[in-house]
């Protein structure tokens, strides 16, 4: 007999032998009125159906039988997630090439940030819309931030003003400008803040930029987030690219000023077309001083790509990474946008095709599972 129903039978049997006493006890002091209890109606959907041996199941306990890796849409899903993986396999994780170029498109200065906000007034038919931005999404010390506005649906007759003013957790600091427009039609606006003024303590990692406009005698509101930091480090350049066994070794060289692990990615993109080629990525821990972070262009994606150079490394990040009782990464900044990058034919790498044997093995899985190379159940390959 099953232990666990065996506890649960002595349980209720016990109870019930208790009440049973109990009632005797009482049966002097107690007048019970009959009761007529009916017992509880039981929805004929809720009534399990038993069926004869040998007949098919409902469909429902069926489909819960039923093994979902031998459905033929899923199989096909699979075969599909393995082609794209192994496709992907084929080169370092560190060295990818760029099909779309669509998601290696850099965005142009105020894309990034931009904020759009409508504001329904009185008397109009349609919201005055604030786009706001800042030029860019990270900022060191010492940067300058240009803030820029457009100002869309305000009646033509309407005079127009605006500020802006930075503000962190501590609340608004005195960095405040007035916006300049840039035409007569009221509807562009530009300015800029030094943060070399900012007095100390008041700009934090986290930062916005609030800006404030006068339509009328409406006052409307709105911000823009951006963050602020010291550099962790800066890159001050490309030390040298070189082919080296089957890899083009690009070698970045920085300034460290605080000690730690460093990540770095970046777009290898043709010079004289402009298409972008490979997604580089590279890590390593760098002491403070001067330090080197290495790229790796695997020599089979340059060949996937079409492109023996010259090339330009642009859209660099570089953080280091928090470690223990730290919140945030540490971005690092770098002297210029962009680094040109020497070519070299094919014939000077070696031709040897990356292999990852654990990659290998989640392929393998996958189109196990898709239905290739099944073996019989309960055995693996």
């Amino acid at each position: 007999m099953n232990k666990s129903f065996l506890i649960v039978f002595v349980t209720v049997t016990g109870l019930a032998v208790l009440l049973w006493l109990w009632s005797i006890d009482k049966e002097t002091e107690l007048e019970f009125k009959s009761v007529e209890i009916k017992p509880p109606t039981i929805p004929v959907k809720e009534i399990p159906q038993i069926l004869p041996t040998g007949e098919p199941k409902p469909p429902k306990e069926q489909a819960l039988l039923e093994d979902p890796y031998q459905n033929e849409a899923i199989q096909a899903q699979l075969l599909q997630v393995a082609d794209l993986y192994a496709e992907t396999a084929k080169y370092p994780h560190t060295s990818q090439p760029i099909r779309d170029p669509e998601l290696a498109k850099e965005l142009e200065p105020f894309a990034e940030t931009e904020v759009d906000t409508p504001f329904p007034l009185d008397d109009l038919d349609e919201p005055v819309r604030l786009l706001a931005a800042v030029d860019r999404y990270q900022y060191f010390f010492g940067d300058t931030i240009t803030t820029r506005l457009q100002v869309q649906g305000a009646p033509a007759d309407t005079f127009v003003s605006a500020t802006a003013t930075v503000s962190g957790a501590q609340g608004d600091t005195p960095l405040t400008v007035s916006l300049n427009p840039q035409d007569q039609t009221l509807t562009a606006f530009s300015g800029s803040v030094d943060t070399k003024v900012a007095p100390a303590g008041l700009l934090s990692t986290e930062m916005i930029m609030k800006v404030k406009v006068d339509v009328g005698d409406e006052t409307l509101l709105t911000t823009v987030p951006f963050r602020y930091s010291q550099a962790s480090a800066q890159l001050l350049g490309v030390q040298y690219a070189r082919p080296e066994a089957e890899n083009l070794v690009i070698a970045l060289q920085y300034s460290v000023y605080q000690s730690g692990y460093y990540f770095v990615s970046a777009i290898l993109e043709d010079a004289a077309s402009g298409r972008p080629l490979l997604q580089l990525q590279g890590e390593s821990r760098l002491n403070q001083g001067n330090a080197v972070l290495i790229l790796r262009a695997h020599s089979s994606a340059l060949r996937a790509m079409g492109s023996e150079g010259p090339y330009l490394l642009r859209s660099i990040k570089t953080h280091r990474g928090s470690e223990t009782g730290e919140s945030y990464d540490v971005p690092a900044s770098s002297l210029q946008a962009q680094y040109g990058i020497a070519g070299y034919p094919f014939d000077q790498y070696d031709d040897t095709p990356h292999h990852d044997e654990d990659a290998q093995d989640r392929i393998d899985f996958l189109e196990n599972l898709g239905g290739n190379n099944q073996s019989p159940k309960g055995e693996t390959q």
